[in-house]
């Protein structure tokens, strides 16, 4: 079983973490890089073949035009502090996010929304940007196998791809509704 967790950037000239979650018997082994372009991500997915893939951004905008989808009020009443998307770097992200997200759907993969500083709260596990070796060592703890992590978007990709591990478990709490967005937090 394989999964993808993107930490994805707003624009394609500033670096995107990822990482292949591989579950081989009891061990989850990833795999970790720095990627930039949406061509590298679709190949990422169309060579794994992943059985869902984690994205770091909105994928959806509200339906109402405000600043804040139902998901991310519900996160922020959890103490997530999203971004609102009506930030102009929140917009681009957003476009990008869903931009990817529909050329992956139409390839046929599962494509779900998540947080990666919820999803660390949620499993209290420092922030990277506090404490990145005791976030590393906490990622560990969780039976995630990984050779030496060189920055912040990779842990967040490991987070991300944990997090679709655990959505297909349905371990998950899911915030939000389908029609306009739903982010998943690992349980």
């Amino acid at each position: 079983m394989i999964f993808l967790g993107i930490d994805l950037a707003a624009l394609e000239k500033r670096p995107s973490g990822y990482c292949i979650l591989e579950k081989i018997n009891n061990e989850l082994l990833c795999k970790t890089g720095i990627i930039k372009k949406d061509s590298e991500i679709i190949k990422l997915a169309h060579e794994n073949k992943p059985i869902v893939i984690s994205i770091d951004s909105p994928l959806s905008f509200s339906k109402n035009g405000k600043a804040f989808r139902l998901c991310d009020i519900e996160a922020r009443r959890r103490g997530f502090m999203v971004l609102p998307l009506n930030m102009p770097s929140m917009k681009l992200l957003t476009l990008r996010g869903i931009r990817i997200k529909k050329e992956l759907s139409g390839m046929g993969f599962e494509v779900i929304e998540v947080f990666p500083t919820g999803a660390f709260k949620s499993l209290n596990i420092p922030l990277p940007k506090r404490n990145f070796n005791k976030t590393i060592e906490n990622l560990r703890e969780l039976n995630l196998k990984f050779d030496k992590v060189k920055t912040i978007h990779e842990l967040d990709a490991i987070i991300s791809a944990y997090t679709a591990y655990k959505y297909y478990k349905k371990e998950v709490i899911i915030l939000g509704d389908q029609e306009e967005g739903t982010i998943v937090f690992p349980l």
